[in-house]
């Protein structure tokens, strides 16, 4: 079990299957969302405290679950900051996704890309990230400067745009470079298959393929 602090507002937990069930749990009990999981949360969240000597002070915290390649889990537990803090609250979430997976690990992921084609979903690192206009969105995308643009979609729920990223093939310098455009212009960023599921069956579709390209062209 491993513990790090990635940011301000946010303290990470890597832990493997095998001290999951050392510490008397499940896989399915921790991801069915019922009382084992708060139970299971609620410790590792205690024990990431007790590790830092620290109290998290801004309020109700979230957590959020994303497994390696490895088959481990990644814990991130973040503090809800205020409106002055959020730019920063963001870089912790995608810092966290780097230090996730350090460079050797995006070789490693480009390498089996190579190997074993796109139709591997556990090498697929993907991320939405939340616009609260159309305007605001087609300013990001003008700003990208990556060699290839990243396969994307874009979406609409709930009043914002939703543009769906899989940033398998970028380096960590790229992503760098998508942090810092994010901290300009995103309101919020999700990490993760299952959110990009979710929002693939309750979001209305705009653009289901190139959507950045094709705003860009805009």
């Amino acid at each position: 079990m491993k513990f790090s602090r990635i940011g301000k507002h946010t303290i990470q937990c890597v832990i493997s299957e095998q001290e999951i069930t050392d510490l008397g749990y499940t896989l399915e009990e921790i991801m069915s969302n019922g009382e084992r999981t708060q139970e299971f949360m609620n410790q590792i969240f205690d024990m990431a405290e007790q590790r830092f000597e620290t109290k998290f002070e801004l309020g109700i915290k979230t957590v959020r679950a994303d497994f390696m390649s490895d088959h481990s889990l990644a814990l991130t537990f973040s503090e809800h900051p205020g409106s002055d803090e959020m730019m920063e609250h963001l870089k912790d979430i995608v810092s966290g996704l780097i230090n996730s997976i350090p460079q050797q690990k995006w070789e490693e992921l480009h390498e089996a890309r190579k190997n074993l084609g796109d139709s591997d979903e556990d090498v697929r690192v993907l991320i939405t990230i939340v616009f609260s206009d159309l305007d605001i969105l087609m300013r990001f995308a003008k700003q990208m400067r990556t060699p290839k643009l990243p396969p994307s979609e874009l979406y609409k729920y709930r009043n914002e745009y939703l543009l769906l990223l899989d940033l398998s093939e970028l380096s960590e310098e790229e992503v760098w470079q998508l942090s810092a455009l994010t901290d300009e212009y995103a309101a919020d960023i999700l990490v993760g298959a299952d959110r990009q599921a979710f929002i693939g069956e309750h979001g209305d579709a705009i653009l289901k393929k190139h959507a950045l390209e094709n705003l860009r062209a805009l």
